[in-house]
């Protein structure tokens, strides 16, 4: 359970520092560079700490899925940047792929 809840903040931490950069990028958020290295760093950091209870291969699709599906939806909710059907079709396809190498990692672990 620790090594998800390890997981989930990592992705809470590259999310927040991916829209501060962009916020950044906006002029909307001074030195929010600074702000996005240090969420960076704190990723990377919990992501290491989840690979020592979840398979590199799982942990590191959910982080990516995760973190992709929530910049999506929060760039078209709070940035207006659009969300076509493609791009549905393609998160869906994030977490279907995240999804089966989880199913597939269990198997291998029983």
């Amino acid at each position: 359970m620790r090594g998800y809840l390890a997981l989930l903040t990592a992705v809470g931490f590259e999310v927040f520092g991916t829209l501060s950069l962009k916020f950044a990028s906006l002029g909307q958020l001074p030195l929010g560079w600074l702000l996005t290295a240090a969420c960076v760093v704190a990723s990377y950091m919990l992501l290491s700490i989840s690979f020592r209870r979840i398979p590199v291969a799982v942990a590191f699709a959910v982080w990516e899925a995760a973190g992709l599906a929530l910049i999506t939806v929060l760039g078209f909710v709070l940035l207006g940047e659009s969300l076509t059907p493609v791009k549905g079709l393609a998160l869906l396809g994030l977490g279907a792929g995240a999804y089966l190498l989880h199913r597939g990692s269990r198997g291998a672990e029983a």
